[in-house]
């Protein structure tokens, strides 16, 4: 991935030292350390290698946190790197295998340290635990854009903020079964980390897998389902749009 060109240039005449400014994207490696691999030749190279170790940790935590969630639920086992497509930067596109970026796991983790949760819509965490969730979903016996809606419900349910991914539907029937249909926070009380938040959620992440299964196992009632809360929204926002295609792109007008 081409990020652009910068010039080396001096820490000061005394020092001895060269710097270089990263582009944006580069921001959260702020206080990570790196490796500076020279790959010399005819066409030299200077590689920076962060250790993301630490961000993989962090990952480990989180999945750890939905372990005991899904409790209810099932299992689903121990974290693994390889059940994911990961990335420093968060990739484009994705098909088998849910996403990961070491920039949103090394964005909590900096906050984490400075004794402050990351709840605002670029920190990643929503994006982070939905993808674990999709994750956990598979483990659990979900499938396709089951398991990716059930990701994206918990977490919706966990941050009151949406990882979008076209599931409007599948993440505002579900509210009523986690704990009455009340609005979920975007700063849910205790810490993201502690395992007492994430056991009283025990019942409400079960009934809402459940409503996934019951879609999963009868397809035709989760199309007539989705039809009518299409439907009901088009009646409530008066727009005469006629199929869900048509709302979609009076929204993107």
């Amino acid at each position: 991935m081409h990020l652009g060109k910068r010039k080396v240039r001096s820490a000061g005449r005394t020092t001895g030292s060269v710097e270089i400014t990263l582009p944006p994207e580069m921001q959260a490696l702020e206080g990570i350390e790196c490796r500076l691999i020279l790959r010399d030749g005819a066409r030299p190279e200077v590689v920076l290698q962060p250790d993301v170790g630490i961000a993989e940790e962090v990952f480990g935590e989180l999945w750890e946190r939905l372990r005991t969630a899904f409790h209810k639920i099932g299992d689903i086992g121990d974290f693994s790197l390889p059940d994911f497509n990961v990335g420093l930067l968060p990739p484009r596109y994705w098909h088998d295998k849910p996403p990961l970026c070491y920039r949103d796991a090394l964005t909590i983790y900096r906050a984490r340290q400075e004794g402050r949760e990351a709840f605002h819509e670029d920190s990643g965490l929503t994006h982070v635990i939905a993808f674990l969730s999709v994750a956990a979903g598979y483990r659990l016996g979900l499938e396709g854009r089951f398991a990716l809606a059930f990701g994206v419900v918990v977490g919706y349910l966990v941050f009151g903020m949406s990882a979008g991914h076209g599931t409007d539907f599948e993440r505002d029937a579900p509210l009523s079964l986690f704990d009455g249909g009340e609005q979920p926070g975007a700063e849910p009380s205790g810490s993201l980390f502690n395992n007492e938040r994430w056991e009283d959620a025990h019942d409400g992440f079960k009934r809402v897998y459940d409503r996934f299964t019951e879609w999963q196992e009868n397809p035709e009632e989760y199309e007539v389902a989705r039809e009518r809360w299409w439907e009901a929204l088009t009646l409530e926002t008066g727009s005469s749009a006629s199929s869900v295609e048509d709302y979609l792109s009076l929204l993107g007008s």
